[in-house]
C-alpha cells in the first residue's frame, strides 16, 4: 500500500481538505509512521482521526477541523493562530497592538466565534515574522507554516541494571498531561499492562474532561485518579514523592511551569536506575512556545498545499495523535532497554519527521466516490472506551496511602 492509501485508509484524509473539494494528501507518511508506531500496541493509523470519529468533525479547508484554529496570510506568508482560549482572545488588543474597541467580540467568544475577521484583516497588514514573534511574546498559541519546530529526541542519561531474556515488568506511570498526545501516549502503555496515575490539579484539571466524554473516557479509562492543590506547599511535596516513586512520568507542561511545581527531570533521572521522562511540548523542552495540534503541525510544515497555492489543514490536530503516538513507542523502548531516559517529545517535531522532502503540492482524490492509488478515502473511525474514566481525584487518598 503506497502511503497516500494509507493516509486514505485511515480516515485522515478524509478530513483533509476544503468542505466542498476533493479530499487531500499532503507531502508526508504520517500514516505509515504512526501505523509502525503504535502496532506493538494493537493499534493502527486510524488513532489518527478518532477524535474527529466520535465528535463528528468534517474537513473545512483553511479552518481546523474542531474550529479553534486558521490559516491566515500575512504580507510575507502564512500564519496558523489559535484562539480556543478566553486569555488568547483577551490578549488580542496587545498582540497587535490597537485598542480593544478594534474587536467585535470579547474574551468569552472563542473557537469559530472568535473576532476572524478582523484578526484576519490585522496579520494581512504585517509581516509574518511579526506576528509570531508577538503571539509569542504574550503566549499565544500561532507561528508561521513551515517555519519549523524542534527536534523530537530521545537522550540516554545513564545505565541501567541489566536485563536478563524475560521482559521487564509493566511499569508505574504518573501522568501528568491533559487534553490529547499526552493521554494517548499513557493509555497506549497502559494497553501493554502498565499502571497509570494521572494527577490533575484540583483547581485546574484536564481541560478534556470538559470535552467529549466519550473521547475523554477512550484516554483515561483504567487510570487512577489523583487531584491535588498543586498551589499548596504540602500538596507540591505529595506530588514529588509521587513523581519520585514512579518508573515513567509524562508531562505536557513547559519546563518553567514544572520548575514551579518543584520538578526536574535531571533531579528525577539521578533518583533510581531504570526511569524513563516523557516530556511532551508543542516545540521542544529548550523551546517556550505554546501550541495546540493544529497550529503545531503547520508550523512544522505539516500542511496540504493545494494546487491553488494556499495551505490546508492536514487531519484533525495532527501534531497530537503523531507526538502522543511516538512518545508511547519511545518510552515503550527505553523500558524495555532499561536506563534513565529523557525523551524530548517535541509535538513539532514528531510532525516535522514525517513529511516528504520530495512531494511539496498535495495529491487530491479522484472521484466521487473518492479514491487514491486504488485505495477508498474511509470515514474516521473511533474506538469505544474500555469504560468510564474515573472522577477527579477518586483515588487520591488510596494512591497516597501507598506511598
Amino acid at each position: 500500500m503506497t502511503s497516500a492509501a494509507s493516509w486514505a485508509s485511515c480516515g485522515a484524509m478524509a478530513l483533509t481538505g476544503d468542505a466542498d473539494g476533493a479530499p487531500l494528501v499532503p507531502a508526508a507518511n504520517a500514516a505509515d509512521q504512526i501505523g509502525w508506531a503504535l502496532r506493538p500496541f494493537g493499534l493502527d493509523a486510524g488513532v489518527l482521526a478518532e477524535r474527529a470519529a466520535i465528535r463528528g468533525l468534517t474537513r473545512s479547508g483553511l479552518h481546523s477541523c474542531g474550529g479553534g484554529t486558521r490559516l491566515l496570510p500575512a504580507a510575507d506568508g502564512w500564519v496558523a493562530l489559535t484562539l480556543s482560549r478566553p486569555d488568547d482572545v483577551a490578549a488580542l488588543p496587545a498582540v497587535f497592538e490597537v485598542e480593544p474597541e478594534r474587536f467585535s467580540r470579547g474574551p468569552a467568544d472563542v473557537g469559530e466565534a472568535a473576532p476572524w475577521d478582523e484578526v484576519a484583516q490585522l496579520i494581512a497588514e504585517r509581516p509574518a515574522e511579526e506576528v509570531a514573534a508577538r503571539t509569542r511574546l504574550l503566549g499565544v498559541p500561532a507561528g508561521i507554516v513551515g517555519a519549523g519546530s524542534g527536534a523530537f529526541t530521545t537522550e540516554q542519561r545513564g545505565p541501567g541494571r541489566a536485563r536478563g531474556s524475560e521482559p521487564p515488568p509493566p511499569p508505574r506511570i504518573v501522568d501528568l498531561t491533559s487534553l490529547w498526545a499526552g493521554p494517548l501516549a499513557a493509555s497506549c502503555l497502559q494497553l501493554l499492562g502498565a499502571e497509570v496515575i494521572k494527577v490533575e490539579d484540583e483547581r485546574r484539571p484536564d481541560g478534556a474532561r470538559r470535552g467529549h466524554p466519550g473521547f475523554y473516557d477512550l484516554l483515561n479509562a483504567g487510570k487512577r485518579s489523583v487531584a491535588l492543590d498543586l498551589a499548596a506547599a504540602g500538596d507540591q511535596a505529595r506530588l514529588l514523592a509521587l513523581v519520585m516513586a514512579a518508573d515513567i512520568v509524562i508531562t505536557s507542561g513547559r519546563a518553567t511551569a514544572l520548575h514551579r511545581l518543584g520538578l526536574d527531570p535531571d533531579a528525577y533521572l539521578a533518583g533510581g536506575t531504570d526511569r524513563t521522562w516523557v516530556a511532551i511540548t508543542a516545540h521542544g523542552w529548550a523551546d517556550d512556545r505554546v501550541g495546540f495540534g493544529d497550529d503545531v503541525a503547520a508550523t512544522a510544515g505539516l500542511v496540504a498545499w493545494h494546487p491553488d497555492g494556499r495551505p490546508r489543514f492536514a487531519g484533525d490536530a495532527i501534531a497530537d495523535p503523531i507526538g502522543g503516538a511516538r512518545a508511547a513507542a519511545a518510552a515503550r523502548a527505553a523500558w524495555h532497554r532499561g536506563g534513565r531516559w529523557f525523551i524530548d517529545a517535541s509535538l513539532g517535531g514528531a510532525a516535522a519527521d514525517t513529511l516528504d522532502a520530495v512531494q511539496a503540492t498535495a495529491r487530491a482524490a479522484a472521484g466521487p466516490p473518492w479514491t487514491i492509488d486504488g485505495e477508498p478515502v474511509a470515514r474516521p473511525e473511533g474506538r469505544i472506551a474500555a469504560g468510564p474514566a474515573a472522577e477527579l481525584g477518586a483515588d487520591t487518598d488510596a494512591v497516597l496511602a501507598e506511598r
